[in-house]
């Protein structure tokens, strides 16, 4: 019987859009099908661009040449209901690829959703295809239309073609363009990101298994053997105090142990791959880590208090007693609506972003900020510190924006790696409406051009040229 027929009769008992046709689930140790036909060599290891595997030297990423690499990004989203990359039934991945690299841009940041992977194994190691992927999502009529539309857009995939298949050849083409591709676990569960009340918040959260994002981990490192241009990986998006589990320990003792585990997680499948590293409070603050603070005592904001903490032996981050030492890249974001940082100067914004984590540059601290905001502690060990997310809309704001203006001099000037929120103009589904329109998207509603092609090509474009980019 044809799926979609099949798919019809099963959609009106549906409890939710998460909801797949699952075989029974495996044990947890099973290696899933896709992982039994590629090719094991180790892709990130070449003598070719990219010239990997890429390693930490001081505050620089650099690659098998010692060649110092910088980076200079968009990112695209595939963390919502569908899990499949947004714009692929407007536009070819090819033609969207060729939209990236027509700004400059060399990077993209994948947010994806570790629930791709519990489906993987909820189904017994077996992948989810496109149309199912869709009407489970969309509905059967919009799913079914939608899944039309991209293959109409992409020929050489079908109904079958499944979700890691169609990642699988982004990643390729991608890597055929010279643009590297970053897997970014964006949620637990597939939706919109982010919020303290979403499920996603902290470990243990009501949608933040902290086992299931351990194997997920794994199974995207391995997955990236196979594509030499997936030269790096995230370990979470934006963690942050929960707001539906009260019993939860959100503090500096508890993310350092997660996310440690989570590095091993990524280290043990792929020792190759650098592993980005986010803070607290929705990547804002990774001050503890950098500094070398007692982590029992250091100040986060919102964070659970250690009562005893000053009747115990400090406990301190050493970063260099851990196996994956020399592949971990501090990441940060910071937005204009931040609960806690001050954006209204340039100044004071410096003084947050040095005190926050790009300490760990090595560069002199902000004097004009550091006097208002009086903690500039230096780092205690040089490490590479990158800006994966920020946004503003798309249009002729940007140039007045003190956010967006002091991010760019501040990336220009001391050689800072970067992603923009995002490519993404409009969204299949968010928030429960389908084709949400995005204002802070790159591309038009429809993905056939850019939203304001004036901000391409006076703003985007040459900000990309000062950043001198390693290219293919």
């Amino acid at each position: 019987m044809k799926l979609s027929i099949v798919l019809s009769s099963l959609y009106s008992t549906l409890a939710c859009a998460s909801w797949v046709p699952a075989a029974p689930a495996v044990s947890r140790d099973l290696e899933p099908h896709w992982q039994k036909r590629i090719n094991r060599r180790q892709g990130n290891s070449t003598g070719e661009w990219p010239y990997g595997p890429l390693r930490t030297k001081g505050r620089d990423i650099v690659n098998s040449r010692n060649e110092v690499i910088t980076w200079a990004g968009v990112n695209w989203p595939m963390s919502g209901e569908t899990m499949i990359p947004e714009g692929l039934e407007w536009k070819s991945a090819e033609a969207i690829l060729d939209d990236v690299v027509g700004v400059g841009f060399n990077f993209i940041r994948m947010g994806y959703a570790i629930q791709m992977i519990d489906e993987v194994y909820d189904r017994g190691g077996e992948d989810v295809p496109l149309e199912v992927a869709m009407i489970m999502a969309l509905g059967y009529e919009n799913g079914t239309k939608i899944t039309n539309e991209i293959i109409e857009k992409n020929p050489t995939w079908t109904r079958e073609t499944t979700r890691f298949e169609i990642w699988s050849d982004i990643a390729s083409i991608a890597a055929s363009k010279g643009v590297y591709i970053h897997p970014d676990v964006h949620v637990g569960k597939a939706q919109w990101c982010c919020s303290h009340t979403d499920g996603n918040a902290w470990f243990d959260d009501v949608d933040f298994n902290v086992s299931n994002w351990r194997r997920g981990l794994s199974y995207v490192a391995t997955w990236a053997k196979d594509h030499p241009n997936v030269v790096s990986m995230s370990l979470r998006n934006e963690l942050r105090e929960s707001w539906n589990r009260t019993d939860l320990y959100y503090n500096w003792e508890t993310l350092i142990g997660n996310m440690t585990a989570g590095a091993d997680s990524i280290h043990d499948a792929n020792p190759d791959l650098l592993i980005t590293w986010s803070g607290m409070q929705y990547d804002q603050d990774l001050s503890a880590l950098t500094t070398k603070k007692n982590i029992l005592t250091a100040p986060c904001y919102k964070c659970t208090a250690v009562r005893d903490a000053k009747r115990r032996d400090p406990v301190f981050f050493d970063l260099d007693t851990y196996p994956w030492a020399h592949r971990i890249v501090w990441e940060l974001h910071l937005y204009p609506m931040s609960e806690d940082v001050d954006t209204g100067t340039c100044d004071v914004i410096e003084a947050a972003l040095y005190r926050n984590g790009f300490n760990a540059l090595g560069i002199d601290p902000p004097a004009a900020g550091c006097e208002i905001m009086g903690d500039c502690a230096p780092a205690q060990r040089l490490t590479p510190v990158i800006f994966s997310e920020f946004g503003n809309a798309q249009d002729a704001t940007l140039y007045n924006s003190t956010v967006q203006n002091c991010i760019r001099g501040y990336t220009e000037r001391h050689g800072v790696s970067w992603m923009m929120w995002s490519l993404a103009g409009s969204y299949r589904i968010r928030s429960g409406v389908q084709g949400l329109v995005d204002t802070w998207g790159l591309t038009n509603a429809d993905w056939t051009g850019w939203r304001d092609p004036e901000t391409v090509e006076g703003y985007w474009k040459p900000w990309v040229r000062g950043m001198n980019l390693t290219m293919a």
